[in-house]
């Protein structure tokens, strides 16, 4: 069961040394101890050991049960960003492009999991660390600190996507998870905000390695949350979110990147805008996630050419949604393939950079070919995805996401003025394009070409710049969601106007904003209800 204790979350099956390569790029992977000779209580009694749970807390989050695959499938497909790719055969992976999740599919019953046993492995640390005598009494705290933020993120994504969750703070509540009941969203939010105002107080300013958390990171999901509960719950704490946006817009440490590109190159890890990352080292597959490889065209030559699963590509509204100063001259023809492979010109360097049309395989039999549909292009792997894992982070939270959470703030709070000038500073990056000086047309500066400043038509500005500006960044999704509580019909109108291949094929009914709880959950629990609609 996700939410009970499992052996591999009960041994750690690689040394501190392995755990940390995990994240920070190394090479030397230990091989892993026989299951038999670990247990809680032979094991965790030194700092080191105290520092591998720590860091197995986060390795969990690049797996393929959550951002390594199916929270990148679910999130994206289901979203009007996102549409199923026609080489895409497997109905099992691209059920979530229409919505048809039930409470059997790996779709739903994996992030559960997965995000359960990121929690259990933060529940030891935060349990076995007090226990261990450090030299180093606030690194301790930090450790402890971080355990509390992983569990506090994980439950914030299980409270959006399942609403009421099992809230499991210790391995005792693990161990008794067969006999508990779902735990109000109120009460589990009112615990991540206690857990995650204090670990901020313990967490660095600056991460102790590529991946883990920092007092920004925190600020961030703190933010993310108040802002969630403002919007979807509607509970009007826009101040809140504010507030805690503002620490990260405020801290000289981070900052937006000049070329909007360079922050997601391999060449560019540790850059100021990413402050919290899914980190991949291109090593090996357990120290790697592959962002790119959800979206690598198969006509590239699946498995040995450049392509992989190809499960989706974006849908013609996305494509065509960004400022131009012209119309586009890459349009789709009758057919939905692209009609002119002419260089885009005068449109948003984001949009530039992020698809593609072309592409070259390492197949010489295949070569340099253009693409029946725009590729999204924005994560590249030194090695062009061919070979040994993707060495690409996947950004969680970026500096971009701060701007616009304060400035949705301030716009919800009546300050719509404000908030376009954060608006405008995204703007003025994608204008000034790689930040070589040399200015894009477009986009303009938002209420400069007559634009309305009202508090609704500024709320729509801001989620279409989050929409250009972490575009397949795990986000539209919950946009949708979120939007449709402030104004009632949006998700679905948005998802049959977008991506009308969901309204035709699919079920495009309000319940399905919510996931089902695992049928194999309920299964063990009895107590466990389910979802309205499943």
């Amino acid at each position: 069961m996700g939410g009970s204790v499992s052996r591999s979350d009960i041994r750690r099956a690689v040394s501190a040394c392995a755990l940390s390569c995990a994240l920070a790029g190394c090479s030397d992977l230990l091989i892993e101890s026989p299951r038999s000779f670990l247990s809680t209580d032979s094991y965790y009694r030194t700092p080191a050991e105290i520092e591998a749970a720590t860091i197995a807390s986060y390795q969990h989050l690049s797996q393929n049960e959550l951002w390594r695959r199916w929270l990148v499938w679910d999130f994206e497909l289901a979203s009007d960003m996102v549409r199923i790719n026609p080489d895409e055969p497997n109905f099992n992976t691209y059920h979530p492009g229409l919505l048809l999740w039930t409470p059997s599919d790996a779709s739903v019953n994996n992030p559960w999991n997965g995000l359960y046993s990121t929690i259990h492995r933060a529940n030891t640390v935060i349990e076995k660390a007090p226990r261990v005598t450090f030299t180093d009494a606030a690194y301790q705290r930090q450790l402890i600190a971080e355990a509390m933020f992983v569990r506090s993120y994980s439950y914030l994504l299980l409270t959006k996507a399942y609403g009421d969750v099992l809230l499991l703070l210790s391995l005792d509540d693990h161990a008794a998870a067969t006999t508990k009941t779902r735990t109000p969203v109120e009460e589990i939010h009112q615990r991540i905000i206690a857990d995650l105002v204090a670990a901020e107080a313990d967490l660095p300013d600056a991460p102790s390695q590529l991946g883990r958390a920092s007092k920004a990171a925190a600020q961030m999901v703190l933010a993310d949350l108040y802002q969630w509960r403002s919007s979807f719950l509607k509970t009007d704490q826009w101040n809140e979110a504010s507030t805690w946006a503002k620490k990260v817009v405020d801290n000289p440490r981070w900052s937006l990147v000049a070329d909007y590109l360079a922050q997601y190159l391999p060449a560019q890890k540790g850059n100021a805008e990413i402050i919290w990352l899914i980190v991949s080292s291109g090593l090996d597959s357990r120290s790697s996630t592959d962002p790119a490889c959800s979206w690598q065209p198969r006509e590239l030559g699946f498995g040995q050419g450049g392509g992989c699963e190809v499960v989706g590509q974006p849908t013609k509204w996305q494509y065509e949604s960004y400022l131009c100063t012209a119309p586009d001259p890459l349009t789709f023809g009758a057919n939905g393939r692209i009609a002119d492979t002419t260089r885009i010109r005068g449109c948003d360097y984001r949009k530039q950079v992020t698809y593609r049309l072309t592409g070259c395989s390492v197949n010489p039999s295949i070569g340099c070919i253009v693409f029946k549909w725009p590729n999204i292009h924005k994560y590249r792997a030194k090695n062009a995805m061919v070979g040994v894992p993707s060495d690409v982070d996947f950004p969680l939270y970026r500096y971009a996401e701060a701007l616009l959470m304060y400035a949705e703030a301030q716009n919800e709070l009546g300050n719509s003025g404000v908030a376009v000038q954060y608006i405008n500073r995204l703007r003025a990056r994608a204008r000034n394009g790689d930040g070589s000086g040399a200015p894009f047309a477009v986009p303009h500066d938002y209420g400069t070409q007559g634009e309305a400043m009202d508090k609704l038509s500024v709320r729509a500005a801001i989620y279409q710049e989050r929409n250009w500006e972490m575009a397949h960044e795990g986000k539209r999704w919950f946009d949708l969601v979120r939007r449709n509580s402030l104004e009632p019909g949006y998700w679905s109108q948005s998802l049959i106007a977008h991506d009308p291949e969901t309204a035709v094929r699919g079920d495009v009914q309000e319940f399905r904003m919510r996931f089902p709880v695992p049928a194999t959950e309920r299964t063990l629990n009895a107590r466990l209800t389910q979802n309205p609609g499943y």
